[in-house]
Order: C-alpha cells, then sequence, then structure tokens
C-alpha cells in the first residue's frame, strides 16, 4: 500500500516537471516578412545547449508576455511603438535564474534576437543578442 501511494507520488511529480518544460514556441523557423508593414518585426530564436535546456526562457515585450521558448524554439511578435524586451527564466528551474535587457525603437523594420544561457561559476542567466537575418537563419 505504501508503495502504490509513494508511486502515484513520483508519477504526478514526473508529469508535473515534464509539463512545465513544454514551450509556446516553434521548432520550425517563421518565414520573415518584409520590412514594408506598418509594424516593427521582432524575430527570436532560443540556442540549444546542456545548460538550462529543461527551463524555459519567458519573452516579455512591453510587459506582455508573448512567448515561452525552449530549446531551438522560434517565435515572432510585432509592434508598433518604440520596444522593450525582457528574458528571464520561467517556472521551477527559473527561479534564481538571472535575466537579460535590450530596447529598440519602432521603424518598420525587422529585428532578429537569439536567446541564449550565460553560465558562471556559481549564476546562470539568460542572454539576448540582436543579430542580422543571416545569423538568424543560421541559428539552428
Amino acid at each position: 500500500m505504501n508503495y502504490r501511494k509513494i508511486n502515484i507520488f513520483f508519477l504526478i511529480l514526473i508529469s508535473f516537471f515534464l509539463f512545465s518544460c513544454s514551450g509556446t514556441g516553434s521548432k520550425t523557423r517563421p518565414n520573415i516578412s518584409s520590412s514594408n508593414t506598418e509594424n516593427t518585426n521582432l524575430y527570436f530564436v532560443r540556442e540549444s545547449g546542456y545548460v538550462a535546456s529543461g527551463v524555459l526562457a519567458k519573452i516579455t515585450v512591453n510587459g506582455n508576455e508573448i512567448a515561452r521558448l525552449g530549446a531551438k524554439e522560434y517565435t515572432t511578435h510585432s509592434v508598433s511603438d518604440d520596444f522593450r524586451i525582457n528574458v528571464s527564466g520561467s517556472g521551477i528551474g527559473g527561479i534564481g535564474m538571472g535575466g537579460d535587457s535590450t530596447s529598440g525603437i519602432s521603424n518598420k523594420k525587422n529585428y532578429f534576437f537569439i536567446i541564449g544561457v550565460k553560465q558562471n561559476l556559481f549564476s546562470t542567466k539568460f542572454t539576448i543578442k540582436e543579430t542580422t537575418e543571416s545569423g538568424y537563419k543560421q541559428n539552428q
């Protein structure tokens, strides 16, 4: 009887962690639209890697959460005003992880960003780097 309760507990615990690792991004790279639109397009990709690969990167633009990216996931977002992007850890695994931020102006162009993880001796944090369209396409 006790073994059954322990097994059920571990099954619930493992399923909780599996569901917390699924991101809202896509595994396929989105089509890049021309910059002749009325909005500024923001394109994001998360690098793969062993460090913090189970922690989702929460991306917020102007205070609104737009995605939670897992390793090798993509997302896009359009803005009509100047923007401020924050990236941080999400979920239980993200507690204590540092984040990064950047900002830009809305000028009806495409901006490309790579989300990475930087590990120090006693800390780990998400980083955000602006890149070119070709740099974005190469990061798979």
